[in-house]
């Protein structure tokens, strides 16, 4: 009998140090998810979201800390976006036009940085990820859900404006060391096309 009360106190022992080692608050995790992409220096990988209406997009991503960001679009394919981190360029060579954009100073880049401002609920967790809700009625988009695996990278989003819509996109095969150079996300515009200059600030 002894033997067997000595085993269910180690049992007990164990399963208190797993309840610990589990229990993270939406806090904790929102923090942990934005550790972890500030962390990465560069990857590589496909990109796809689809929006209220159904369209889906796909492209295929480079990325370089801090706010780097090169898209080539598959669905609908030859479309390029391109990001410095001050400069956006946006260009369609079916039309032959550049969009380019100037970005504010401090820009967030990325949907860690979007992720500011929102209380965090812990919606599900287990050793293949976690699900994090994010809420603010304020906000321009009222409600994020993340998708993360077990080590708090992204894996998938839906963001959920005010009016209802929402916007979801999911990452897949990437690849965080992968050989990106500096230079592509200087974008070079073709001389021959046609380029529209802060196309956001036009009212």
């Amino acid at each position: 009998m002894k033997k067997i009360i000595q085993v269910f106190s180690v049992i007990t022992i164990i399963l208190s140090h797993i309840s610990i080692s589990y229990s993270i608050t939406g806090t904790d995790a929102l923090q942990k998810f934005r550790n972890r992409m500030y962390g990465i220096g560069k990857m590589t990988g496909i990109i796809s979201w689809t929006i209220g209406s159904g369209q889906t997009y796909t492209a295929s991503f480079k990325y370089m800390s801090p706010g780097k960001i090169y898209l080539k679009f598959n669905n609908p394919r030859g479309k390029i976006v391109v990001s410095n981190g001050k400069k956006l360029w946006v260009f369609n060579p079916a039309s032959n036009i550049c969009g380019i954009q100037d970005l504010t100073s401090g820009h967030s880049g990325g949907i860690a940085g979007l992720t500011n401002g929102y209380l965090a609920i812990l919606t599900s967790r287990g050793p293949r990820g976690y699900t994090l809700k994010l809420k603010n009625k304020k906000k321009r988009y009222s409600q994020i859900t993340l998708m993360l695996d077990s080590s708090f990278f992204l894996k998938k989003a839906i963001i959920k404006n005010r009016d209802g819509g929402t916007i979801s996109f999911s990452l897949s095969n990437i690849d965080t060391k992968a050989n990106v150079m500096k230079s592509l996300f200087d974008f070079t515009v073709p001389a021959n096309a046609q380029t529209v200059i802060n196309p956001l600030n036009i009212r």
